[in-house]
């Protein structure tokens, strides 16, 4: 029984990671439960005897990027340490050109926006992660502030966005970079 729980959850995992690739790389909308289910290497009609909708499916995957993502973070000792980790990580050219591992944050659509609780509630996770991660982060010299935790976040998510949404690739690069310099110094990192 041990064996098939695991090939049970093996499975899972590879149609999770294949969701994952195929939000991220098409959207919420244009990924098909049928692509998803055949990047795992199977047919659709397994789809339903391991999540009850594609919600289920989009909710499940953003939890499993963010508890990876934490566990990336949490491998620094000290709070200010995750906060630079997370803001370098997320402005750095290797998640800019990631499209299919990326934070699931970035292609936002505003079909997710209008998409059933489930959805909305995993990308706020994803989002209150990132706030938490930069609000634990500043040193307590009165300066942490949840408001500038968000305006880090926000800072973040709009410089990636804008810098995926050119095809001048210098200055998609200035975009990030110019957004990485305002936020460590946002965050008294600098």
């Amino acid at each position: 029984m041990g064996t098939q729980t695991q090939h049970r959850e093996q499975v899972r995992q590879k149609i999770i990671q294949s969701a994952l690739q195929l939000f991220n790389r098409h959207g919420f909308t244009a990924a098909s439960i049928d692509d998803i289910m055949a990047g795992a290497g199977m047919t659709r009609g397994g789809f339903y005897s391991y999540f009850q909708s594609k919600s289920d499916l989009y909710a499940e995957a953003i939890s499993c990027f963010v508890t990876e993502k934490q566990e990336v973070i949490a491998s620094s000792a000290k709070a200010s340490d995750r906060a630079v980790t997370l803001l370098r990580d997320y402005l750095s050219r290797k998640h800019f050109e990631d499209f299919e591992g990326t934070c699931p944050l970035i292609g936002l659509p505003n079909d997710v926006s209008r998409s059933d609780q489930s959805v909305r509630e995993a990308q706020e996770a994803a989002l209150r992660m990132m706030v938490e991660t930069f609000l634990q982060g500043m040193t307590p010299n009165g300066h942490a502030s949840r408001q500038v935790a968000l305006a880090l976040t926000s800072l973040c998510l709009g410089g990636m966005v804008l810098a995926r949404a050119i095809e001048d690739q210098t200055l998609a690069d200035e975009l990030r970079e110019a957004t990485m310099a305002v936020g460590l110094r946002l965050g008294h990192w600098t």
